[in-house]
């Protein structure tokens, strides 16, 4: 009968449900190649973002084509800003998976929270996108993009927060504040830190050498001292471990 399914054949539906298979892993694939085009393009370039037409030609579409999958270059740029805050939220889960290996006495707060700035310093493109994120790519992308964008971030600072709180038995709030205020003070830094060439020689020749900040350096340094003031329940278990191993 017509319609039904034959030994070595497929029914109609079955084959209107293999296309529309077939065409979503195809969009899939082509959101994932603009994505792919765009990351490779921003990490090529002098840190500006590439326009979408530059996007559209590295990944062989027109450029019609890359609006059909994201609403403005802005939207796109904001999940290429996801891809590089997913890894450094993974680094961070790695570093205090590798510290909950110790044992409480030799577990170090100050060595967490440096590899938690060693990551962002090593991946200084990154942080130029994430001080667009507000001004540029959210205020330029559509609504759904911006609250996705938001939840992703708030489970993966959920995530990280938890992980701080189990080990250091902090409270989940307090370490969420100290992801939350640590990445904005690494951002502020280098904001800071980002100076013309021209404006930082002026300085230089004017005996302002004070103000130049070496961002690295700077980094680590606020990181590292706000997590010693900022979580009491961290300090007393640093403080206990110090004791023990006899540097107080």
């Amino acid at each position: 009968m017509r319609g039904e399914k034959r030994w070595g054949k497929l029914t109609n539906m079955e084959q209107e449900n293999l296309v529309r298979a077939r065409s979503h892993e195809q969009k899939l694939k082509r959101r994932a190649d603009i994505l792919d085009a765009a990351r490779e393009l921003y990490l090529e370039g002098d840190g500006t973002l590439p326009s979408a037409a530059e996007v559209a030609r590295k990944a062989n579409l027109a450029k019609g084509t890359l609006y059909l999958y994201f609403s403005s270059k802005e939207a796109l740029f904001l999940e290429v800003l996801r891809h590089f805050q997913k890894g450094w939220f993974e680094n961070n889960l790695d570093v205090i998976d590798q510290e909950a290996l110790r044992r409480p006495e030799e577990r170090d707060s100050t060595r967490v929270a440096r590899e938690f700035v060693q990551y962002l310093v090593k991946n200084e493109k990154f942080l130029y996108l994430a001080s667009l994120s507000q001004g540029v790519l959210e205020s330029g992308s559509d609504d759904e993009m911006v609250v996705g964008h938001r939840r992703f971030l708030a489970s993966m600072v959920k995530r990280t927060a938890d992980a701080l709180a189990e080990l250091y038995e902090i409270t989940p709030d307090d370490a969420s504040k100290l992801m939350r205020s640590s990445y904005a003070l690494v951002i502020g830094l280098w904001q800071m830190s980002q100076l013309p060439d021209r404006v930082k020689k002026l300085m230089e020749q004017n005996a302002l050498t004070n103000l130049i900040i070496d961002f690295e350096e700077a980094a680590e340094e606020a990181v590292v001292s706000y997590w010693q003031v900022a979580a009491p329940g961290m300090k007393c278990r640093e403080m206990m471990r110090r004791a023990a191993s006899g540097e107080c």
